[in-house]
């Protein structure tokens, strides 16, 4: 195993979502996961991360998200979020234009909830977070379903 300096990987710095049309689909993500704009790449991309405020955000070290307009969208590729309130999030995707693939689920004998989603664009968007069967009883109350 490498030491850190000596080539050791220390994290994940960005995940790059093709955008077609980049501007609606910044409102998309904006709205359903809440980023926050931190920077642009001249017109093609647009950076974010998670923070209450621009500061916060750019001052994160967590993994950025950058849309990218030079890329086309491949369902092959798969983006992972990870976030507290799978069926909340899933829920405001689909009421910001995305279409829900697979509704909240658990994965046996890791207690993990997923959902899955196409966003605007085509790209496929998985939701997941450590959970419980409550949580996917809740998709299916608001869903209006028993």
């Amino acid at each position: 195993m490498p030491s850190e300096g000596s080539g050791a990987v220390i994290g994940i710095g960005y995940v790059r979502i093709p955008a077609p049309e980049l501007e609606p689909l910044a409102e998309f993500y904006k709205k359903t996961f809440s980023l926050v704009e931190i920077g642009r790449i001249f017109e093609h991309a647009i950076l974010f991360n998670v923070g209450a405020t621009r500061a916060e955000a750019a001052a994160n070290k967590r993994a950025r998200v950058i849309l990218d307009n030079r890329m086309t969208p491949n369902d092959q590729n798969l983006r992972v979020f990870m976030a507290k309130g799978v069926t909340d999030v899933l829920l405001r995707a689909k009421e910001n234009g995305a279409t829900i693939v697979a509704e909240p689920y658990l994965i046996p004998g890791l207690n993990f909830i997923v959902g899955t989603f196409l966003d605007p664009a085509g790209n496929v968007i998985e939701v997941m977070e450590d959970g419980s069967d409550r949580e996917i009883s809740s998709w299916w109350r608001r869903r209006g379903r028993k």
